[in-house]
């Protein structure tokens, strides 16, 4: 198969296309990571990792 004038094998269409969708797929997972990170914790999410290291601290 010719693509802008070159022989391309399908397989190296494959790999460029398999390549394109991991670089979109982590794109979107770190946009998601950073869109979730940006909204203050709760107060129950205060109280409760305060809580839990509370409860860390007293069991040795």
């Amino acid at each position: 198969m010719k693509i802008f004038g070159k022989y391309v094998f399908p397989r190296q269409i494959i790999l460029f296309g398999s390549g394109v969708m991991f670089l979109a797929a982590t794109t979107y997972d770190v946009h998601r990571s950073i869109k979730n990170n940006e909204t203050p914790p709760s107060k129950q999410q205060i109280q409760a990792l305060e809580d839990y290291i509370s409860s860390i601290r007293r069991s040795p």
